[in-house]
């Protein structure tokens, strides 16, 4: 039985991952500031990626791991710069030394698509040039670069996951989705930064955590995944409509002007579909939920 450590474990996403993990048999350790509430999880660790002895124990005796562990969302690390990059680089840094120390076989990263910052294309590609608006994805994109010297170095082998836009179940409340149900079930006007026809394409973590998965079970070594659901791509606006449709209630919605609101339009991202056929074609991923069904799910 394989033994897999997910750092971040106990948090939204990984704590999908886990359980998937565990229904397919794998040994299951989980990493974080918190505990995962998942029983049958085979061990936890509570600390921080920022402590090498604390992540080193961890890691002893695993065969994989997946690092999702990070300082997350765009407003906590705008604010607060320097946290961002120390905890997103080192901490990485302290999970790769720890990594080669133990001879684990396999590293799987989480990364974002918010290294692709705004694009010509609307549709984006694993080959597309990177182009970072915010501090988090700069720190993605060190990251990513540091895996490729590690594996250069010590040959420790590794993949990347570039998430686009997970919603789902226990996601924090400064997130669009959950902003957006959370004002719905409270009665409450939904409030949307600028014109509301920036696009997205959400993802159910249940398909994000299956994505996962399947990149760390594939065997070809420093291959880049989108992790993202292409079927309906939306605007905020037409977010917004749908969500109150479903939810029958009758809420109104407020469009900002992003110099009234707490956002910098330099950094907003209009477009940002993925393109997931190289997903698809290698690992033979493919998102399972809809939009409706997801959003249904979040407002019962």
């Amino acid at each position: 039985m394989k033994t897999v450590l997910v750092t971040g474990g106990g948090g939204f996403i990984g704590s999908e991952i886990c359980e998937q993990l565990l229904k397919k048999k794998y040994k299951v350790r989980s990493f974080d500031l918190i505990k995962n509430n998942n029983t049958k999880i085979n061990s936890q660790f509570t600390g921080t990626i920022l402590d090498p002895v604390e992540i080193s124990n961890a890691i002893s005796g695993c065969d994989y791991v997946i690092h999702l562990a990070a300082s997350l969302g765009v407003a906590n690390t705008e604010k607060n710069r320097l946290e961002c990059l120390h905890i997103n680089i080192q901490g990485t840094l302290n999970v790769l030394e720890a990594c080669v120390k133990h001879k684990v076989k396999k590293f799987v990263f989480s990364s974002s698509s918010e290294v692709y910052g705004e694009q010509k294309e609307s549709t984006i590609s694993e080959d597309y040039p990177l182009n970072p608006k915010s501090n988090y994805a700069i720190s993605k994109i060190v990251c990513e670069e540091y895996l490729r010297a590690y594996y250069e170095t010590y040959g420790l082998k590794y993949n990347i996951c570039r998430f686009f836009n997970v919603y789902g179940k226990n996601q924090k409340i400064e997130f669009v989705m959950p902003i957006f149900i959370e004002n719905v079930i409270s009665n409450k006007d939904i409030k949307i930064y600028g014109n509301g026809e920036q696009v997205r394409s959400f993802c159910n973590v249940k398909d994000s955590a299956n994505g996962v998965i399947k990149v760390l079970e594939y065997n070809k070594n420093g291959q880049i995944f989108n992790i993202g659901n292409s079927n309906e791509p939306i605007s905020l606006n037409n977010l917004a409509k749908k969500i109150i449709k479903i939810s029958n209630k009758k809420i109104k919605i407020n469009n900002i002007d992003f110099k009234k609101s707490d956002r910098d339009i330099k950094r907003e991202i209009f477009n940002r579909i993925p393109n997931i056929n190289k997903a698809k074609k290698l690992l033979n991923y493919s998102p399972k939920i809809s939009l409706n069904q997801g959003i249904r799910e979040l407002l019962k």
